[in-house]
C-alpha cells in the first residue's frame, strides 16, 4: 500500500510524489475500463468502444425470462457498423433489451435465436462489454435484419439450464473446499460452460483423493437438501459487510448482486444466472484435480445428466474389466491385486532364470578368449534388451576372467549397444572409456565412461564385427 511505501521512503530519507501517484493511478483506471480482460469478459474492440461512447447499452432480462420482444439497436458486419444485414451474413447484433446472458464472470454466453416472420438469426455466442453492452454473434440464416426492426429474442433453454446447474455447483464447490481444506481457499478463476465446469482456487498442495471425495460428498449433500438460492441487489459496501465472498480480479459496479444458498451455506457476489434450488443441479462429480500455477489448483467437474453419463461409463468400464478378469465387479480390486502379485513373482522367476542363463553363457564365453600380447581379450555378440543387461553380462564374464578385457555388443531395433570392461590390473595400460569411444565410431555412434567400464553404440549394426576386430587391433598395437 501507499502507507508502506511512505514508511520505507521515510527511513531512506526519500519522499513519495503523491500527486503524481494519484495522476498515474487515475490514468491506469481509465485504461483498465477501456480494455479489461478479467473474469471472462472480452477486451473491448474499437467498434464496441464507439457504441459505448454513444451510450448504447442493453437492458438484461435474462434473470426473469428466456423470451422477450426487443428492437435491433445496432448491427455490425466484419467489425463495422451497418444499417442492415442480409441472409447468409455473419452478424453481430445489439438489442435494446435482451434475455441473453453475455459471457462474463467465467460463465459462457447464451445461444439461441432472434426471429420475426421470415427472419431467423441463430445466436452462436453472446458477449458482454463493460457493464451494459451485450453483443449477439451469429449467422443470419433467413431474411434480412435492419436497425430498428422488432424481433423475438429466445434463449436456448436446454443450454441455459445445463449452464446454470454448473454455475450454482461452483458456488457449492467453493464453499465445500473452504469447509474441507480451510479458509485460505479463494477462487482464482472459473469456467462455467454447458458441458462442464472448471474451478481454480488457491491452495498450497495437491488435494488428496480422500479430501476430494469429502468435498464431492458435501456438495452432493447440499444438492439433496434442495436448498433455495436467493439473489439480492445492494450496494457493494453493504454486500461486503455481509461477509459475502468477492473475487479480487472481478470488476463490480456500485450496485452488486448477492447470491446466497441456504442458511449461510454460501454467499457470493455474482452477476451470473443460477438454479432456483440446489436440487436442480441433480448430481455433482469431480473428474480431475491438477495444478495450473504456483499455489493454484484446478478442479474440473460435471453436473446433472453429464455427471450421470460419466458415472454410467465408469460402471460399464468396471463391468468390462471384471468380465475380462472373470470376476464380479465387487471382487475386481482383490482380483487385480492377486494378478499383480503373481506378475511380480513371475517377473522375479524370469530374472532368476535369465541370471542363470547369463551365468552359463559367461562360462561358455571364457573358452572363446583370445590372448594378445599376454592379455586375455573377449569380443562377442550377445542377446540383450538393454544396456543394463549387457553391462551385467560383461561384469559376470570379467569376474570369471580375473584379468583381461571384455567387449560385448548387441543389436536391438536397428541400433548397436556396446559395453567394454577392463580388469583393475590392466587399467594403467588400457582404459574402457578410451576403447569404447574409438569403437563406437566404427558403428556410427559415440560412447564413453570410466576406466573400468564404458558403454556406447551407434546406428550401424552391420559394422559390429568390424568393431570386434577393431578391439583386437587396438590391444595388439597397444595404442589405447
Amino acid at each position: 500500500s501507499v502507507d508502506i511505501v511512505q514508511d520505507v521512503a521515510r527511513d531512506e530519507n526519500l519522499s513519495v510524489d503523491l500527486p503524481g501517484y494519484e495522476k498515474a493511478m487515475s490514468r491506469q483506471r481509465t485504461l483498465s475500463q477501456e480494455s479489461w480482460k478479467g473474469s471472462g469478459e472480452e477486451e473491448i474492440p474499437k467498434a464496441y468502444r464507439g457504441l459505448l461512447a454513444r451510450g448504447f447499452t442493453s437492458r438484461f432480462l435474462g434473470y426473469q425470462t428466456l423470451i422477450s420482444k426487443t428492437r435491433v439497436a445496432a448491427l455490425l458486419v466484419d467489425g463495422k457498423e451497418t444499417t442492415s444485414a442480409h441472409e447468409g451474413s455473419r452478424v453481430e447484433v445489439v438489442l435494446d433489451q435482451t434475455p441473453f446472458y453475455g459471457k462474463a464472470g467465467g460463465q459462457a454466453g447464451d445461444i439461441g435465436w432472434l426471429s420475426d416472420g421470415k427472419v431467423r438469426f441463430r445466436v452462436t455466442d453472446t458477449l458482454k462489454f463493460n457493464q451494459g453492452l451485450v453483443v449477439h454473434k451469429g449467422h443470419l440464416e433467413a431474411g434480412s435484419l435492419s436497425v430498428g426492426d422488432e424481433v423475438k429474442a429466445q434463449v436456448d433453454e436446454i443450454t441455459r439450464n445445463v449452464t446454470i446447474r454448473n454455475h450454482s455447483a461452483t458456488h457449492l464447490l467453493h464453499a465445500a473446499l473452504r469447509e474441507i481444506l480451510g479458509d485460505h481457499v479463494k477462487q482464482a478463476g472459473s469456467l462455467v460452460a454447458p458441458d462442464r465446469l472448471r474451478f481454480d482456487f488457491s491452495h498450497f498442495t495437491q488435494v488428496s483423493t480422500e479430501k476430494l471425495a469429502e468435498v464431492e460428498r458435501v456438495v452432493n449433500e447440499h444438492i439433496r437438501e434442495n436448498l433455495p438460492l436467493h439473489t439480492t441487489e445492494m450496494s457493494k459496501e453493504e454486500a461486503m459487510k455481509t461477509g459475502a465472498m468477492a473475487i479480487f480480479e472481478e470488476r463490480y459496479g456500485k450496485t452488486v448482486r448477492l447470491v446466497s444458498i441456504g442458511d449461510g451455506v454460501s454467499m457470493e457476489l455474482c452477476g451470473g444466472t443460477h438454479t432456483k434450488r440446489t436440487g436442480d443441479i441433480g448430481l455433482f462429480r469431480i473428474i480431475s484435480e491438477s495444478a495450473v500455477a504456483a499455489n493454484v489448483r484446478r478442479i474440473e467437474a460435471l453436473t446433472g445428466e453429464a455427471a450421470l453419463r460419466y458415472d454410467q461409463k465408469l460402471e460399464r468400464d468396471l463391468r468390462t474389466a471384471a468380465s475380462l478378469l472373470k470376476a464380479a465387479p465387487d471382487q475386481l480390486e482383490e482380483r487385480v491385486e492377486r494378478l499383480l502379485k503373481e506378475h511380480k513373482e513371475k517377473d522375479r522367476e524370469i530374472q532368476s532364470l535369465k541370471s542363470k542363463l547369463l551365468s552359463k553363457k559367461s562360462r561358455d564365453v571364457l573358452s572363446e578368449a583370445r590372448e594378445i600380447g599376454g592379455i586375455k581379450v573377449i569380443a562377442r555378440k550377445m542377446e540383450a534388451d538393454s544396456p543394463k543387461e549387457l553391462r551385467e553380462s560383461a561384469d559376470r564374464i570379467k569376474d570369471r576372467l580375473v584379468s583381461g578385457i571384455v567387449l560385448l555388443g548387441a543389436e536391438k531395433e536397428g541400433k548397436v549397444m556396446l559395453t567394454c570392461v577392463v580388469t583393475k590390473d590392466l587399467m594403467d595400460r588400457f582404459k574402457a572409456g578410451d576403447i569404447i569411444r574409438q569403437l563406437s565410431n566404427i558403428v556410427g555412434g559415440k560412447g564413453g565412461g570410466r576406466p573400468d567400464m564404458a558403454q556406447g553404440g551407434g546406428n550401424k549394426p552391420e559394422e559390429l564385427e568390424n568393431a570386434f576386430e577393431g578391439l583386437y587391433d587396438l590391444i595388439g598395437n597397444g595404442v589405447v
